[in-house]
């Protein structure tokens, strides 16, 4: 579990702007990116970071703009699940920009259905 944590904390003490993003999908919403540089894949677990880039700017609760969400994101790729350890929405697309609002928080663990965006991630990073 140690290593875990330890190996959460390295790749969210890496700067946003250096990544390698990988678009996995589009809908009306926005386009979808993975960071295919800081993807981690331990055993059946994997650590992907998700940028959400919106089409449309969106309000948070607190009426603040922004333009895309980064979620740090874990897969069990053994049971096709997965749960969100983090998010941060940007004033600006692609993760850039001042940071209108974080959620740390560690959701349920959910199935990654095959025909969702974070089955279409799983694809990509347990595959």
């Amino acid at each position: 579990m140690k290593k875990i944590l330890l190996s959460l904390l390295l790749l969210t003490s890496l700067p946003v702007c250096a990544q390698g993003w990988v678009r996995y999908a589009d809908n009306d919403a926005g386009t979808m990116y993975f960071d295919s540089l800081r993807t981690r894949k331990m055993g059946d677990t994997a650590f992907v970071w998700d940028l959400h880039d919106l089409k449309a700017g969106a309000k948070d609760e607190a009426g603040l703009s922004y333009r895309s969400t980064l979620y740090a994101t874990e897969y069990n790729c053994r049971s096709r699940q997965r749960r969100v350890l983090s998010a941060a929405r940007y004033a600006e697309p692609m993760g850039k920009g001042s940071i209108s609002s974080e959620i740390s928080m560690v959701s349920a663990w959910s199935e990654a259905l095959p025909d969702s965006l974070p089955g279409q991630l799983f694809n990509h990073i347990c595959e």
